[in-house]
């Protein structure tokens, strides 16, 4: 089944609009060698990675001679991906700059990061102009140029967990590498890393979305679920957060964003790093498992497990979560809502989505997954759920 929009939401209200970058990858080529001065090895060998916003392209060569930091990149050839932001968030050049120090302070801390490049001009972040819209349909808008910023990360090697199978111990993996993670973070301040601009994904800002239930649902069965929903989520867990301290979290820790490596014995994977901390803000570590959690559940159904094994193989992420940096006793409550809400989010933005690139038969499917999940996961009491989880510990 294909959502659609109903007709009184048209592109350019609200708070989700936005327009990728018009980059190909001969611009994307230009970019990389006219900025940051790099020489490819072999120009066959570029790619471009999904992304939901941006545009991103694996490219590898080698930097002209510098003398600052990443030596060894302008040494030796090397791997790097080349970031064009959506013209939305190149707006905030600040949370750029406050996410590029973030993976600075993490690689510092011995986490295997991206690592921001300095362009040719000393700077991190680059800004210039770029056309918008769909390259491939040549849409109208596609003429209208817009200030873009444009960033060159190191690549790191890994596969994606999407691309290996769901596991207990991959999953538990995942879970002690987000606390981890969590833990160093909390010694992590920048001015711009703040509440996350992209309101449509900040949790604590689901009322900016309220108003798209009635034009994404379909019919009254999805539209009493997603507003049971938002209901319990802004009634039970949004009035508790001010309980909570708040922190930078990586905010998007979904299947595309998680790199994983076999294990040391050589039987299954673990985690190693986390991408893209675009979603990047300070908030709550509630928050940052709910949305690992729920992620996890829809890449187990995605690899074909029930709804019901895919919800309670997702409570692994939060027994290695706690193995490491519990949540409180008043948190843990607050889950089964917050994971509900995640879902809400991602159906809501992703039915918009899917009405600015209705070929992308990707975002379609997922849609569709999510409205069954939530169909299951709603049937199921709080107490049921959250007790399946807490006894995979036992």
């Amino acid at each position: 089944m294909r959502y659609k929009m109903s007709d009184k939401l048209q592109l350019g209200e609200g708070q989700l609009t936005l327009i990728r970058p018009a980059v190909e990858k001969d611009e994307a080529i230009h970019l990389a060698c006219s900025l940051y001065g790099l020489k490819l090895s072999d120009p066959s060998l570029i790619k471009e990675f999904d992304s939901y916003d941006d545009r991103n392209f694996y490219l590898k060569g080698t930097l002209p001679p510098k003398d600052h930091a990443h030596e060894r990149f302008r040494q030796n050839e090397a791997e790097f991906v080349l970031k064009i932001l959506n013209h939305v968030d190149s707006q905030d050049i600040s949370s750029v700059q406050g996410q590029n120090e973030a993976l600075l302070f993490l690689k510092e801390n011995g986490f295997k990061s991206p690592a921001p490049i300095k362009a040719l001009n000393g700077e991190y972040a680059v800004t210039c102009e770029i056309k918008c819209g769909n390259a491939e349909k040549g849409e109208e808008n596609k003429q209208l140029e817009r200030v873009h910023v444009v960033r060159l990360l190191s690549f790191v090697p890994g596969k994606l967990i999407r691309d290996v199978p769901c596991t207990a111990e991959v999953f538990f993996s995942l879970g002690r590498y987000t606390a981890k993670m969590n833990k160093v973070l909390q010694g992590f301040s920048h001015p711009g890393v703040g509440s996350l601009a992209k309101k449509e994904w900040d949790l604590s800002q689901i009322h900016t979305i309220k108003s798209y239930v009635l034009t994404v649902s379909q019919g009254d069965r999805e539209q009493q679920i997603l507003s049971l929903i938002y209901n319990n989520f802004t009634n039970d867990v949004l009035p508790q957060l001010q309980n909570f301290s708040k922190q930078a979290i990586h905010g998007d820790v979904n299947y595309e964003n998680i790199l994983v490596e076999p294990n040391h014995c050589g039987e299954g994977y673990e985690v190693v790093s986390f991408i893209d901390f675009g979603d990047m803000s300070v908030s709550y570590r509630l928050f940052e498992v709910a949305i690992c959690m729920m992620y996890m559940i829809l890449l187990g159904v995605r690899q074909g497990h029930s709804h019901d094994e895919a919800i309670q193989m997702a409570g692994h992420v939060l027994c290695g979560y706690q193995s490491v940096w519990s949540l409180s006793q008043s948190e843990l409550p607050l889950l089964y809502w917050s994971v509900a809400a995640r879902f809400f989010q991602s159906f809501v933005n992703g039915v918009y989505k899917q009405s600015l690139e209705p070929e992308n038969a990707h975002i379609s499917d997922d849609c569709e997954l999510i409205m069954g999940i939530l169909q299951s996961y709603t049937t199921l009491t709080r107490e049921e759920v959250l007790n399946s989880w807490l006894s995979l510990a036992k």
